[in-house]
């Protein structure tokens, strides 16, 4: 068994100082880590290959690229590893800024562990980030509204009371440095000769507070939700909103179309028990207009006895359609 140490690259194993990623990481968390006025004169050629950075990228540019990969990879690895690793780099909220020592005793009291303890669980996490740094990098998100990404949502919609509801909990990104507004949209599509005014009503349950509602269209409206704080490049912030469409009459399904890059989402759809669908099939990752045909994918969904469905899909795909659809012949 290797003995831990406190030297500067941390004291890692054989292993470690074997594998290039692992040694340009302990390179990038001396100091202040990933908030260090020279990082982008210490990201190493492997990690620039990974996060595609090239030469002609500015300083902020690279900064951007490693922070949002790094950010990515984190996410990925079981929680006590991603919060280690979080640590290390500077790129956790409560550890961020502060130099290695104090990032390490930082972790050591969260882990309720010694920093001895602490720093082998960073070796661990360096270890499972050189086995994730190999895969592709995703593509950059160029929709107009970039600026965060959606790492997981749950959505919750209640047919079982008059008027509907929704309720989406999101765990967000940021991509950009002092993101401090989200712009949230939402449709509610109107049956022929229906009343074409949508009157959607949006409540921010935690994380924030909506401070403008935009009538885009006759099925299409958005809201503003101000954060508690700016968020940094690469943090994570937690929201929780509920919409409201005054509309009875809805169309027979509920889909998800990001716009944004989406890793997880999970919907859970509660039917009215009195009079539930006699059919429900997925959609998964689906056109916008198969859905307006109605056409039945043939993957059937079992609604169970209290009148539930739910699903799950990841790595979502901006520009398809996600969720499920139902009808009551």
């Amino acid at each position: 068994m290797g003995k831990s140490s406190a030297g500067k690259r941390g004291g890692g194993t054989t292993e470690e100082h074997t594998s290039p990623f692992v040694r340009e990481l302990n390179e990038l968390r001396r100091g202040r880590g990933l908030d260090a006025a020279d990082l982008h004169q210490r990201i190493g050629p492997c990690l620039r290959a990974a996060c595609a950075i090239t030469e002609t990228d500015q300083p902020a540019a690279a900064r951007q690229k490693l922070v949002l990969r790094l950010t990515e990879l984190c996410g990925r690895l079981p929680p006590d590893l991603k919060l280690a690793a979080l640590a290390a780099l500077g790129l956790h909220e409560e550890a961020a800024g502060e130099f290695l020592d104090r990032r390490i005793s930082w972790l050591a009291s969260v882990l309720d562990r010694d920093p001895r303890t602490a720093r082998r669980r960073i070796d661990l996490a360096f270890r499972r980030l050189h086995e994730l740094l190999g895969a592709p990098a995703f593509r950059s998100d160029l929709h107009p509204l970039a600026g965060w990404y959606v790492e997981s949502m749950k959505a919750m919609l209640r047919l079982d009371r008059t008027p509907p509801e929704l309720q989406e909990e999101r765990r967000i990104v940021a991509e950009v440095d002092e993101l401090d507004e989200l712009v949230l949209p939402f449709s509610v599509p109107a049956e022929p000769g229906s009343d074409p005014v949508p009157d959607i009503t949006a409540d921010a349950l935690f994380g924030g507070e909506i401070v403008e509602a935009r009538q885009v269209s006759a099925s299409h409206a958005q809201f503003i939700m101000r954060l508690p704080n700016p968020l940094r490049l690469g943090q994570r912030h937690e929201y929780g909103i509920r919409f409201t469409p005054q509309r009875t009459e809805l169309r027979p399904y509920y889909a998800m179309t990001p716009l944004r890059r989406c890793e997880e989402f999970s919907v859970r759809v509660r039917f009215d028990r009195a009079a539930p669908p006699s059919r429900v099939w997925r959609l998964n990752g689906v056109p916008a207009r198969v859905i307006d045909d109605g056409v039945d994918s043939g993957d059937a969904l079992t609604v169970n006895r209290v009148g539930e469905v739910g699903l799950e899909f990841h790595d979502l795909h901006q520009g398809l359609s996600y969720g499920l659809q139902w009808s009551f012949d």
